[in-house]
């Protein structure tokens, strides 16, 4: 089995909707032991997927501190 280390996930977020980004997924090694992974995940320029991007990360800017959608009572 290959381990995919780039691609395109397609994503759902329950305020912006559908989102395809783009991912890379780099090592980062710590200690002879340790190893992280980072991965780093953008959208295509002038796609839906960056507007709902952005509005996400305008939503996120405009919210309280310490109060997360997941906090609402259903």
């Amino acid at each position: 089995m290959r381990i995919r280390h780039d691609g395109t996930k397609r994503l759902w977020h329950p305020q912006v909707g559908d989102l395809e980004l783009t991912y890379r997924s780099l090592d980062l090694p710590m200690t002879n032991r340790t190893v992280y992974d980072l991965t780093i995940y953008t959208a295509e320029p002038g796609t839906a997927s960056e507007d709902r991007l952005k509005l996400l990360a305008s939503l996120a800017a405009t919210q309280p501190h310490g109060t997360h959608p997941t906090d609402r009572p259903r």
